[in-house]
């Protein structure tokens, strides 16, 4: 008998305690991975462009539906109006951001490598700013009616076509000629 008492307590060694005291150190690990996906989201809306214009909700067509109503026009001047705030918050950025630099670097290596990131995102933002001119020709171009029509030959430039290029002012056999007679005059 003495043997079968020993044995009893052997099964409550392993307590429950410890199987407890281990889950919440892997709740911690799990509550530690949502605060890195969020560095990753906003790395994704600072990518530019491509991912803005990929993030637009295509326009759903109906039969017999006039081409650039009234939906459609709202349609593309919130694309146009969101991607101008986009823009202009990067702006801001970039001006608060070499407002408060400070560009005492003890090693040159250090300093080069600061002005060439300087002047690489001054050159984006350079692009952006031609970009959002051409926001508000397009935001313009809604408002008199000729958003959505050629420049050269008047057709529809299509909707599937704004929405991969908003600010498109040719249609697509239009700006092909365009860019072909681009390459024999320029190389």
């Amino acid at each position: 008998m003495a043997k079968s008492s020993s044995k009893k307590p052997a099964t409550k060694k392993p307590a429950a305690k410890k199987v407890v005291a281990k889950k919440p150190a892997a709740k911690k690990v799990v509550a530690k991975k949502p605060a890195a996906k969020k560095d990753n989201v906003s790395n994704i809306k600072y990518q530019g462009d491509a991912q803005f214009l990929a993030s637009i909700k295509p326009y759903v067509l109906k039969k017999k539906e006039k081409y650039m109503n009234v939906s459609q026009k709202k349609h593309f001047l919130s694309i146009l109006n969101s991607w101008q705030e986009q823009l202009q918050v990067e702006q801001h950025r970039t001006a608060d951001k070499l407002q408060k630099n400070a560009s005492n670097f003890p090693d040159e290596a250090d300093r080069a490598t600061h002005e060439e990131e300087f002047t690489l995102e001054l050159r984006t933002r350079e692009r952006e700013r031609k970009l959002l001119s051409k926001i508000n020709e397009s935001i313009d171009d809604i408002q008199i009616n000729d958003y959505g029509y050629c420049a050269s030959c008047g057709i529809e430039i299509g909707i599937r076509r704004l929405e991969a290029r908003p600010t498109a002012t040719r249609c697509i056999d239009c700006k092909t000629i365009e860019e072909i007679h681009e390459r024999q005059q320029y190389g």
